[in-house]
């Protein structure tokens, strides 16, 4: 065996000891207790600046009502908007009305609708309906719910066989992944006329934006985060959080994604065609790509890429090292660190860290790159 191939197995034992660590190092992501851990007091008083409890939530009465609750929450946790839709009246209808993939089980499951029909003892006429956050080894489950006849937020344990066990349980396919391709302090701007800006708040009126309006993206827990409008089961999106200045004063609220653009990409004012409405049904189900007005989506085509050549060729001149994706001026084990936490999901990375970690400019950051990485850190290649 060569020297360079005793390095090549020490490199490769290097790397699969550097995942398990990582793997190992952030367990709450992946052990079974801690998928759908229950909401704290604090998250909870935060509610109403989170948009899936408000402006994103088709039901009323935000503060202290079921479905409000159960709807948001299985939003946050990331289930798919699309099936959730389909759940969108009083609560002893739920799993009557749950489609789109949404399917009724009769076992509990960690990030399912725990559902109660309008003859079962607890919840009353109307139904009722919570978020399964826990299943125990004993059989028993813990259950986060919004009522208004108790307080707004709960968090309860019950057993088979106890009175206010639900009577079944609604199984929701997950939602797609948050949308990275934006990051905090991004200058963008709208390539729709009349653009709504949903402001901060609970049911506040959206603000419409003309064409060309820059906005600067705002770090927030919601960014990214995949939802359709309220009051419509056609048009979905990626939301973003951004800061607009709107007649001398600053607004912060959310704007589509498939409406903005970097400013990087196009002047401000520049005449470009408005972008199709983004529609994913979640699993495989296709629906109509239909389009309320309000915001403004169209069929036309998407708009033409500008001749940036010679910036581009400045940009790579000056622009950061290839595989240093610290930014620290050195490629380093640390580098390979960092890849390794996004590939398997628990950091996310800039647009420029990207770039530099895509070392093979094959156009994406996976395993391959952190080999070459490390390669280089030892010396192995140039």
């Amino acid at each position: 065996m060569t020297w360079k191939e005793q390095l090549m197995i020490k490199l490769i034992v290097v790397v699969i000891s550097l995942v398990t660590v990582l793997v190992f190092s952030h367990s709450a992501w992946v052990t079974a207790d801690d998928v759908c851990p229950a909401m704290t007091r604090e998250e909870f008083e935060s509610w109403p600046y989170l948009p899936e409890y408000t402006i994103f939530n088709p039901f009323p009465s935000k503060g202290s009502n079921c479905t409000w609750y159960a709807h948001g929450r299985m939003m946050q946790l990331g289930y798919c908007p699309y099936a959730l839709d389909s759940m969108r009246f009083s609560a002893y209808r739920w799993a009557e009305d749950a489609a789109r993939d949404a399917e009724v089980v009769d076992d509990p499951l960690v990030g399912s609708i725990a559902f109660w029909d309008g003859e079962a003892s607890f919840g009353g006429s109307l139904g009722h309906v919570g978020v399964v956050e826990k299943v125990e080894t004993d059989g028993s489950i813990l259950i986060s719910d919004s009522s208004s006849s108790r307080d707004a937020y709960n968090i309860f344990t019950t057993s088979p066989g106890e009175r206010n066990w639900p009577t079944a349980f609604i199984k929701v396919p997950e939602g797609p992944a948050r949308s990275e391709v934006l990051v905090p302090l991004d200058t963008v701007q709208t390539t729709a006329s009349n653009l709504n800006f949903r402001l901060e708040g609970v049911d506040k009126d959206p603000v419409l934006l003309p064409r060309g309006t820059e906005a600067q993206i705002k770090a927030h827990p919601s960014n990214g985060i995949y939802a359709s409008q309220s009051r419509t089961t056609s048009s979905y999106h990626h939301w973003w959080y951004a800061a607009v200045e709107i007649e001398g004063d600053l607004k912060h609220g959310w704007l589509a994604e498939t409406y903005l653009e970097p400013t990087t990409c196009a002047d401000v004012g520049q005449d470009v065609d408005e972008p199709e409405n983004n529609v994913d049904t979640c699993p495989e189900e296709d629906h109509e790509n239909s389009n309320n007005g309000n915001d403004n989506g169209s069929n036309q085509k998407e708009p033409e890429e500008d001749d940036n050549t010679e910036e581009e060729e400045s940009v790579n001149e000056t622009g950061p090292v290839l595989g240093d994706v610290t930014g620290d001026g050195k490629v380093d084990v640390r580098d390979v660190t960092l890849v390794m936490q996004y590939i398997l999901g628990l950091v996310s990375l800039t647009q420029e860290q990207a770039g530099t970690a895509d070392y093979n400019d094959d156009g994406m950051v996976d395993i391959r790159d952190a080999v070459l990485i490390m390669q280089y850190a030892l010396g192995l290649n140039d």
